[in-house]
């Protein structure tokens, strides 16, 4: 019954070669990896019951993360520490439990992910990119395609040599894929860019905290 379950929350790293597992995949490894424990984990009812887990944020294929979140849902007790080393002894080497917790936050309040962007191109037409006026991409939507201007939406800090933090928006209502963005600057130099490596290492909530 879902009233007796307690909900946690797990933060994983997703890194490595496990940047180019996908939500779908990511959802079932995890679920086959609480199949190989005892861990009393709820599952969901009706004609197809299977293991609950929800990603909150799921990252964009190619993406690495340092701090993401799942929720699970307990009908027993187990401690905190104990679900951690159970999974970590299950799950590929480049996907790990970094903590478990109880849930403090609704993922319904994230707005923002912060990434550490390293990139290899032309950084002064980079530099140029994100000074323009206007940055407008074509961007699907559940109504269709839909020309939007990324440049209110995005903010550059701690820009040094080939890196430097990138703010975009993320969640329930609107969200930005760092490859939208990418795309639009290779565009914009008409040039390839040679190398770039994305890791989200902050999901931040509405009220500017970050989301736990």
């Amino acid at each position: 019954m879902t009233e007796n379950a307690k909900a946690i929350r797990l933060f994983f790293s997703k890194t490595g070669r496990a940047k180019y597992i996908s939500a779908l995949d990511l959802t079932n490894c995890f679920q086959r990896a609480i199949r190989r424990t005892d861990i009393p984990v709820w599952h969901t009812q009706g004609f197809n019951p299977h293991t609950y887990v929800n990603i909150n944020l799921p990252l964009a294929l190619g993406t690495e993360g340092i701090k993401e979140s799942m929720d699970l849902k307990l009908i027993d007790e187990m401690s905190y520490e104990t679900i951690k080393d159970k999974l970590n002894k299950v799950l590929p080497p480049d996907i790990r439990i970094i903590e478990v917790s109880d849930p403090l936050k609704k993922h319904t309040e994230i707005e923002k992910s912060v990434y550490d962007i390293t990139i290899k191109c032309n950084i002064e037409k980079l530099k140029a990119f994100f000074e323009l006026p206007a940055i407008e991409v074509e961007k699907k939507t559940k109504r269709g395609v839909s020309l939007v201007d990324l440049k209110p939406h995005i903010r550059v800090e701690n820009f040094e040599g080939d890196k430097f933090n990138l703010y975009l928006p993320s969640g329930c209502e609107f969200t930005i894929n760092p490859s939208l963005l990418f795309d639009a600057f290779e565009k914009f130099s008409e040039e390839e860019i040679e190398r770039i490596d994305i890791v989200r290492c902050k999901i931040l909530c509405k009220d500017g905290t970050e989301f736990i």
